[in-house]
């Protein structure tokens, strides 16, 4: 008899963990699938697309339903699961409904941040993390409503290129001196500024949100150096919360996510956690990649098979806000380390890799990224360089001429 298993959360981490299960473990577990948003697990990745116009929201979906019926998968959306009881390995559902488990996976994901300042709560402020998020911002656009994104991340800069694109008189705000402070460094960051506002977005940086303006309704934003923004609606795409309270409720040990282990484990038995909820060895990774990888050491693990997580080497590969933007591993260069660049604003490029130990250990690449998984795999592989060190920047054709084609 299978025995049942459990994933809380339908969105890509989940999706790929059942997948890597099909592959390792069909026929051994009753996997069922059971999610809060009213329809099927989907690339949040291209969220942006879709509020954009550049891709249907149905295009989206990772899989058919009739893929998840075929791997006889349970599949429960527009379900909101409000308590873990660990002891009787039994969920509830909002509905009085419960599920039992012999084994549970959590991938709930994270919530988007929304600011504590004064007017947050006002009408007309929201947030970009799903697909019901899309649908109101359309309709914003739609209308040409004045919009004050706050955030110069991956979300605030895809938010706000969607918007502009479809039509929305756009103002991003940062509160960082570049952006995306975490995947780039400054001159990849201010060509990356160049290239937005390229796309007819304005963007402040160093730019400190004191209080939302408005008495029912947003009319404004007010920055700390006083300076205020004509706004009609402001979208907070400042950072991600992991969902950690229905683990928490539960007993289960949590610190900012949920506590995992080498085998994606908790501190409850049975219980596993993946995703953007998890954190591991004091890291919650907020992208899809360390997500995907966990699915697999997990469904190995829940295979019976010899499988570790390790930690992931943290890597950008996106379009974002329309421009090709790569980054990995260590791109700002530790002590002893050295750095090629090439640099060409005019063109919209920026090439930077940094080298240590006569090994690859960090690139940055802005506008040209064709070559970005070869960088990728030369740093995780730590492959020495020596041999191509002259040509390397100028990609893996030049680099590895007989190999290329």
């Amino acid at each position: 008899m299978s025995e049942p298993l459990v994933v809380v959360g339908n969105g890509m981490a989940a999706a790929r963990l059942v997948d890597e299960l099909a592959k390792t473990s069909l026929g051994r577990y009753a996997i069922a699938v059971i999610g809060a948003e009213p329809r099927l697990a989907y690339n949040r990745v291209l969220l942006s697309s879709v509020l954009a116009g550049e891709t249907a929201s149905h295009d989206i979906e990772l899989k058919p339903a009739s893929w998840w019926r075929d791997r006889g998968v349970t599949l429960k959306y527009n379900s909101l699961v409000t308590e873990i009881d660990v002891g009787r390995r039994e969920l509830k559902i909002a509905g009085d409904e419960s599920v039992e488990f012999s084994r549970l996976v959590l991938a709930t994901g994270s919530t988007a941040l929304r600011l504590n300042v004064p007017g947050s709560e006002l009408a007309g402020v929201h947030t970009f993390r799903d697909t019901r998020d899309v649908d109101l911002l359309l309709t914003l656009a739609a209308k040409k409503k004045r919009v004050v994104v706050v955030g110069g991340g991956l979300l605030g800069l895809e938010a706000a290129y969607g918007l502009a694109k479809a039509g929305a008189p756009v103002t991003l705000i940062h509160l960082m001196d570049r952006l995306m402070e975490r995947q780039l460094d400054l001159p990849a960051a201010d060509l990356l500024k160049t290239l937005v506002e390229r796309k007819s977005i304005k963007v402040l940086l160093n730019a400190n949100t004191a209080r939302i303006m408005g008495d029912s309704h947003v009319d404004g934003v007010e920055l700390a150096d006083g300076l205020r923004l004509d706004a009609d609606a402001v979208i907070f795409a400042a950072g991600i919360r992991p969902n950690v309270a229905l683990a928490q409720e539960a007993g289960i040990s949590v610190k900012r996510g949920i506590l995992v282990d080498d085998h994606l484990a908790t501190s409850a038995p049975d219980i596993y956690a993946i995703g953007e909820c998890a954190e591991h060895r004091g890291i919650c990774y907020g992208l899809v990649e360390p997500a995907y990888e966990q699915a697999r050491v997990l469904a190995q693990h829940l295979a019976g098979r010899p499988a570790e997580y390790r930690g992931s080497v943290v890597a950008t590969n996106l379009k974002v806000s329309g421009v090709g933007v790569f980054s990995a591993g260590d791109f700002l260069g530790a002590d002893g380390s050295e750095a090629i660049v090439l640099s060409d604003r005019k063109r919209g490029t920026y090439k930077k890799l940094v080298i240590a130990d006569g090994r690859l250990t960090g690139a940055v690449l802005i506008g040209d990224t064709a070559d970005a998984l070869w960088y990728l795999d030369l740093i995780r592989e730590r492959k020495p360089v020596a041999a191509i060190r002259t040509d390397m920047m100028f990609g893996r054709t030049f680099a590895l001429p007989s190999k290329a084609a």
